[in-house]
């Protein structure tokens, strides 16, 4: 099993023609039914890590267009700075689903709230302020 896990974790950073190769290479070696066990167990975690990737990924393609309209005339680094006490850079990393140390980063649950809260926020004022 020793060796499984260690030919597990490289093929995890395999993709295409390798990711086959090694795939076959192993199917011939590991045929126990706790090796395939284990595989499968892999191949499940893989798909759930891939749905979920998914997932964010559609949830902050969302996120972008709604903020796509708006970004034009809403200042995004006021809204980092103010609502958030970060900078406009962090901020865009999140809506874009930019990659930081190895990751793509989205904003989470609390963060969308507090983003939410700030348009709000920020048309309540417009919305009252009346030149005189």
């Amino acid at each position: 099993m020793k060796n499984l896990k260690k030919d597990l974790a490289e093929l995890k950073a395999l993709s295409g023609n390798a990711f086959t190769e090694k795939a076959a290479e192993m199917k011939k070696i590991y045929t126990s039914p706790e090796e395939v066990a284990e595989i499968h167990k892999f191949i499940n975690s893989g798909f759930n890590e891939i749905e979920k990737e998914l997932t964010e990924l559609k949830d902050e393609i969302l996120v972008r267009q709604q903020l796509n309209e708006v970004a034009k005339f809403v200042n995004l680094s006021y809204i980092a700075e103010h609502y958030f006490n970060k900078s406009r850079a962090w901020l865009s990393q999140r809506i874009n689903g930019h990659v930081v140390f190895g990751k793509p980063r989205y904003l989470s649950d609390k963060e969308k709230e507090t983003l939410n809260f700030a348009l709000k926020d920020m048309s309540e004022k417009l919305g009252s302020l009346v030149i005189s």
